[in-house]
């Protein structure tokens, strides 16, 4: 880690620190929940969390050893007041940097919400945050396919058997100034639960979504863990060239009984190009689990997502996911893992994973063939 990259995380950290006591009050620092401020009489409540991480690699060509991190750091707060209104802002530090994570603000009445910010978009099962994860990391199609966090305003209407989530978002990077011509990403979700309630929940879900930006897109794929990061996890890749504009859909089901759980997933990539063969990318997975430990799965109608189980619970996990990104004559190569879990939730606030990842990728894949396996760990404090 470089020193002035240690430096400013420690100032960043110390200084949000400081002003929240200020405002606040030191008795805010003892609770998670909401609590009022004496001098403003707002409600908030301090966020944070940290990833302790340790895997191995083995079985592969390429030998890509073993490692340990403290991996995204994350320190944040929540605000609401005035009745309807609400504010979320957290920093992060990952892979040697500060970047900025969900900050946006939120107005609720009844069932609807608008939200203006900086945020995940209503596509993949990123937007839910990696603290609710099954897995460690969510499946190679969902990272190669799945939404990102972008500037926009999104309208959001919640109730017990329906959701919607739709938004007009910008395709830049808010960090970076003078960028001009950003092109924009029009992003739906439709989500409807026709079981609901008794240990059982059936949940069916459409996520269509349109972009239109640079005339050139790149879709990676690699390993479901964070021990790899950038061009040391691109094990499929595909750079498509001349690209007007790109429509994605992804396609879910998720089903629950008692402790039982079930999740699929069907995600595609269509890129329209100048004077070229368009181009279909796409990839799925379907996951499973059964708690060994505990009376039942959770699920949160908010975000149409499965939630953590109530402290001391214990769940076994499998997921298969594959990847294609061969088409249009651009070879991307195509891949595949079996994923095997544990997850152990300690109390509220701590919780253990393990994982075992069997990865394989084609002769066609950018570095050819390959056929091996990771094992990895994580003690994850989140509050």
């Amino acid at each position: 880690m470089k020193k002035d990259s240690f430096f400013k995380i420690a100032l960043k950290a110390l200084l949000i620190f400081m002003c929240l006591y200020q405002i606040c009050g030191e008795s805010a620092l003892k609770a998670q929940n909401f609590v009022v401020s004496e001098t403003n009489g707002f409600e908030w409540r301090l966020m944070g969390r940290v990833f302790f991480d340790a895997g191995v690699f083995f079985n592969d060509k390429t030998d890509l050893g073993n490692g340990v991190q403290i991996n995204d750091l994350r320190l944040g707060t929540q605000i609401r007041f005035l009745q309807h209104w609400n504010v979320k802002m957290e920093l992060g530090y990952g892979d040697d940097k500060v970047s900025i994570k969900d900050i946006y603000i939120n107005y609720k009445t009844g069932n609807h919400n608008i939200r203006l910010g900086y945020y995940h978009e209503p596509f993949g099962i990123d937007r839910i945050g990696s603290t609710n994860f099954k897995f460690i990391e969510t499946a190679s199609s969902d990272k190669t396919f799945g939404g990102s966090r972008k500037l926009g305003i999104c309208y959001l209407y919640n109730q017990t058997y329906f959701n919607f989530m739709g938004g007009v978002f910008s395709d830049g990077n808010p960090g970076k100034a003078n960028q001009l011509n950003q092109g924009y990403t029009l992003s739906t979700k439709f989500i409807g639960r026709p079981v609901v309630g008794d240990g059982r929940l059936l949940h069916l879900a459409v996520a269509p979504r349109f972009s239109s930006h640079g005339d050139r897109i790149e879709f990676k794929g690699g390993v479901p863990t964070t021990l790899l990061s950038g061009e040391d996890n691109r094990f499929v890749f595909a750079d498509v060239t001349q690209a007007i504009n790109q429509w994605k859909m992804e396609v879910e089901v998720i089903g629950i009984y008692r402790k039982w759980y079930l999740e699929g997933h069907y995600l595609m990539a269509h890129v329209n190009r100048a004077g070229v063969p368009n181009y279909n990318g796409q990839g799925g997975y379907v996951q499973g689990g059964y708690m060994i430990l505990g009376e039942k799965q959770n699920y949160n109608p908010i975000t149409g997502m499965v939630a953590n189980p109530v402290p001391k619970s214990l769940e076994i996990l499998c997921r298969y996911n594959r990847t294609n990104l061969n088409d249009a004559g651009i070879t991307g190569g195509k891949l595949s893992d079996i994923s095997a879990g544990m997850n152990y939730f300690i109390n509220k606030y701590i919780v253990a994973r393990l994982n075992y990842v069997h990865v394989m990728t084609s002769h066609d894949a950018p570095g050819g063939a390959d056929d091996f396996d990771l094992i990895q760990g994580r003690i994850q404090f989140s509050f």
